[in-house]
């Protein structure tokens, strides 16, 4: 277990980030760790998270906090003593300790004349801190003093890194690390100093003399002092060229850590000086040159791979828009994009890494620094600097800055008419005019995959991809969502494994990292990379962020207020969690849908406890029983067709939902959301899937009520029917017949008669299927259920024509279709319509079984119906070839052998009455020959192209004479 406080307060273990809870709990982990290893008391700590006034409340309280934080911590770990509390870790554990031993470990090593070790122990300490210290608790009054006196250290080993640098003959380094710390504390001598000497070191005697005319401006005009003696007589040395400012000191005079004492000479090879004499240093209020420099645009070794359309549209936005923001969640390659597009540029590209930068204050100084102006310029110095000219400013990584960017780049864009400015940020800048990009995964099926065969070549360039391992490499791409840097970080993995073996690791976790030394801290590991994202939250956005892991695809609003919202509104987290790109806005018709890539969800579900984790599964096996619940009763009636897409939609998140079930020990709620979901699967042709389901959650509700259990075994029943097993859907029929008798409830009773009814028909016992179908209909008449007695209706007349009573077929079909038609239950009227093509085929109008067939083939294709709609198809290609076109009807077999083979349904298989009859009337009528040419023709056919072909057909053609 590891604490860090150099930044946001954070306890990990193995790397992942354990729950400590919201401020107060905060302020009392950071009071104990102040205290690691001491006892403090509960005064000590009420008055550390209350201040001098606690609420009366404040003891009760205070044991809720630490009993939380001992549940996550370990008893062990946080003791409870009579005098109040301790924290028990190891120093080392504790990440500002450990900052203090490697400032001691670097500032001595640089004094013993090892400068080596002493920069390789200053950087190692800098690397902790992720943000100013004790950053969640900074308006604690306990607190201050500590973060004074760490963010004091923190300078110290700053400057101590510039010392080794400079010790090791790291000039250009030097210079640029100096030239950070002068524009974060521009009063700060020691700092000052140490960008004077690297500048002269560097050959550039004027700008060194120049900071020190900056700096004595700045002391003058804010407290009226002149600067120390040490940096004005570093500045005369400077002057006069004096040759020890060029050599090594026998020993390195000691420093202090507060200010500027006396300037070590830095040990190791040195820059020539200056070939010039004596130069008078600039003044740094001096004219202001014309024309601004071109910034290097610093672009990675590594090949670009794809994003041509996304290269495209950006430069498109940029050509109609002044300000373009790429939006995305860490590691979706915003900055390799915008980088690339600036590099495709012809006009200057002017370039602000902001990654780095944590002081607002000093945006514009950065700005301007870009634009080749001195140290502390304003952006009136860049209006002036740039004037009309086209420019192109790109601000890279400004997701911790929006706030105060937003009023600069307002500036900037007013100020400058010639002025683009492309960013990026994982949210908008929030600026009028703004244009968002969303930057999207790669492709997972090509650039994906051509990502990561190009970045394991890099690492493993003796390997050579194979078919087999082409598969693995696809399936890795799948499971990272086709993020970049994933893919990126995985293919580094190949140094070392085969694909198979990352694509397992993979399904165990997805904590990848990489140890390239040129990769920013943040992009060394996934897990960093969303921190960086997650600390940007306020804590209404985090703990949304962590339930809505519950959800295992896309989710609506209503389901997030439901499942992650307790019902409450989480409307305005859930705005925030989308424009900070931790979550995805997808459209979808009249609402839109949402989606945490499975990066970020696996890791957002590490943010529950188990006891909240196991809560959240509950709430959603009760929204997804809901759901299913209504969409049951809502796919037989008008709306059917949203019912269809909304539980398509919601497929992921009901199989979820199922397999909790079943894991969580409730059979009873996983059998009904199954029998619920039955008719859905029925439709579209998931019958496979529906039978798994469906005889898993019956054998585990054994002792569930006979009316659920004879549902669920009517349900199976019917899927079975569909998949062409008549033995077994007899049987599940069966059984639900025999519990539903024992219930008082009719409409399960009246559907179990109903497939007893086709059950025997198939078997050509005609008239015990017209009792068990007489029986389904007086039942479904006594239920009051009129969907259910449409249904019946049309078994009945399917049952009269089976027996030969064509009349009374035709009545009774007729009759289902009114009582569908009044109540909206399109696929009850479409299937009745299919069965008075039958009976019209029967009674030899050919022409009226051809329009009957159309009828029903149209309107199950309008409900989007796989299973009926080929059904529906097969007739209507029979009905073709009765009516003289037999080229058309064997185009049509082949589209439903072609589509149901992909489906895993065949309607010979579930009609194996009247399919022979169907297929015979087109294959007679052509030879072998032209009868499989057209099969072929629509075997390749997708349902697309099937519907053209259906809309073109036209009215049977006239009787001869």
């Amino acid at each position: 277990m590891e604490f860090w406080i150099l930044g946001p307060i954070e306890v990990t273990e193995g790397g992942r980030s354990l729950a400590i809870g919201g401020p107060k709990p905060r302020a009392a982990l950071a009071a104990l760790l102040l205290e690691a290893n001491r006892i403090v008391s509960v005064e000590g700590l009420v008055d550390a998270i209350w201040g001098e006034q606690p609420p009366p409340s404040a003891r009760n309280a205070l044991q809720t906090y630490v009993s939380r934080l001992r549940r996550v911590l370990g008893t062990d770990t946080l003791c409870r003593h009579p005098a109040g509390y301790r924290l028990v870790a190891d120093p080392d554990v504790i990440d500002a300790y450990r900052f203090e031993r490697l400032l001691a470990e670097g500032r001595a090593a640089l004094a013993a004349g090892n400068p080596s070790a002493g920069h390789r122990a200053v950087e190692e300490a800098l690397a902790l801190w992720l943000g100013p210290a004790l950053l969640d608790v900074t308006d604690v009054p306990f607190a201050q003093a500590e973060i004074a006196r760490l963010g004091e250290l923190r300078l110290v080993a700053a400057e101590t890194r510039v010392e080794a640098m400079l010790a090791l003959g790291d000039v250009t380094g030097g210079v640029a690390a100096a030239r950070a710390l002068v524009a974060d504390h521009p009063l700060r001598e020691r700092g000052v100093a140490h960008l004077m000497l690297a500048l002269y070191r560097d050959g550039r005697q004027s700008e060194a003399l120049a900071t020190y005319h900056e700096a004595r401006r700045l002391l003058v005009d804010e407290f009226g002092l002149d600067p120390g003696d040490d940096l004005a007589a570093l500045a005369q040395a400077i002057l006069r060229q004096d040759p020890e400012l060029l050599t090594t000191p026998t020993a390195p005079s000691a420093v202090s850590p507060t200010g500027p004492g006396t300037m070590p000479s830095p040990t190791g090879p040195t820059t020539a000086p200056p070939s010039t004499g004596p130069t008078t240093a600039p003044s740094p209020t001096g004219p202001v040159t014309p024309t601004p420099a071109r910034s290097r645009l610093v672009l990675p070794l590594d090949r670009f791979v794809g994003r041509d359309r996304e290269l495209d549209e950006v430069r498109r936005l940029l050509g109609t828009h002044r300000l373009v923001t790429l939006t995305g969640p860490g590691g979706s390659g915003k900055t390799r994009l915008a980088r690339e597009v600036c590099r495709r540029l012809p006009q200057p590209v002017q370039v602000v890494e902001l990654a780095g930068l944590h002081d607002a204050g000093l945006l514009e100084a950065t700005i301007a620094q870009a634009f080749g102006l001195a140290v502390l310029s304003g952006l009136d110095a860049v209006a002036a600097t740039v004037g009309d000219a086209e420019v192109l400013l790109l601000l890279d990584n400004c997701e911790h800055l929006t706030g105060a960017l937003a009023d600069v780049v307002l500036r900037l864009l007013t100020d400058l008419p010639g002025l683009r400015v492309l960013a990026t940020s994982q949210r908008p800048l929030g600026v009028g005019g703004e244009r968002r990009f969303p930057v999207p995964p790669l492709p997972v099926d090509t650039t994906a995959v051509e990502l990561f065969l190009d970045r394991a070549g890099a690492v493993a360039p003796d390997w050579t991809c194979d078919p087999e391992e082409h598969e693995d490499v696809a399936r890795i791409c799948v499971r990272l969502d086709g993020l970049p840097l994933a893919v990126e970080l995985a293919a580094a993995q190949m140094a070392v494994l085969s694909p198979a073996q990352i694509l397992d690791r993979l399904g165990r976790s997805l904590a990848i990292t990489s140890t390239r030394p040129d990769l920013p801290d943040r992009h060394r590991s996934l897990d960093r990379t969303i921190d960086n994202s997650y600390r940007l939250l306020d804590d209404a956005q985090r703990d949304l962020f962590a339930r809505l892991s519950v959800f295992a695809d896309t989710f609506d609003l209503d389901a997030a207020e439901v499942v992650a919202g307790a019902g409450a509104d989480v409307l305005a987290p859930l705005t925030g969690l989308v424009t900070g790109s931790l979550v995805a806005s997808t459209p979808a018709g009249a609402a839109r849908r949402y989606r945490l890539l499975e990066i970020l969800r696996e890791y957002a579900d590490r943010l529950l406890d188990p006891a909240d984790r196991d809560r959240l599964r509950h709430r959603h096996l009760d929204w997804a029983l809901g759901l299913a619940r209504a969409a049951d009763q809502g796919l037989r009636g008008p709306d059917a067709l949203r019912w269809y897409r909304t539980l398509g939609a919601e497929q992921a998140n009901t199989r979820a939902a199922l397999a909790f079930a079943l894991a969580a020990d409730q059979p009873l709620a996983g059998m009904r959301l199954a029998t619920d979901l039955s008719w859905y699967w029925y439709h579209r042709g998931h019958l496979r899937e529906g039978v798994r389901w469906l005889r898993e959650t019956i054998d585990a509700a054994a002792g569930a009520p006979p009316v659920d259990r004879a549902r669920a075994l009517t349900a199976l029943a019917s899927l079975l029917y569909l998949a062409g097993q008549l033995e077994e859907s007899g049987a599940a029929n069966r059984a639900a017949l025999d519990l539903a008798l024992t219930t008082d409830d009719p409409a399960p009773v009246a559907r179990a008669y109903v497939y007893q009814a086709y059950y025997l028909a198939m078997r050509g016992r005609i008239a015990e299927a017209a009792v068990a179908g007489e029986n389904g209909v007086r039942h479904a008449r006594r239920s009051g259920v009129d969907w259910l007695l449409s249904e019946a209706l049309s078994t009945n007349g399917y049952l009269a024509r089976a027996r030969g009573d064509l009349e009374t077929a035709a009545a009774t079909l007729d009759e289902a279709i009114r009582v569908g038609t009044r109540i909206g239950y399109r696929w009850s009227v479409s299937s009745s319509h299919w069965f008075r093509a039958k009976v019209a085929a029967d009674a030899g109008a050919a022409d009226d079984a051809y329009r009957a067939a159309l009828t029903a083939t149209r309107g199950l294709d309008d409900l989007e119906d796989v299973t009926g709609w080929l059904a529906a198809l097969h007739l209507l290609a029979g009905t073709l070839g009765m009516t003289g076109r037999a080229a058309d009807g064997a185009v049509l077999l082949g589209a439903v052998a072609g589509i149901g083979g992909r489906a895993g349904y065949s309607p010979e298989l579930m009609d194996p009455y009247d399919s022979p009859r169907e297929v015979a009337a087109v294959a007679s009528a052509l030879s072998p020959t032209a009868y499989a040419r057209a099969r072929a023709v629509g075997e390749t056919m997708d349902r697309a192209a099937v519907r053209a072909f259906v809309d073109r057909l036209a009215d049977p053609p006239p009787p001869p004479g």
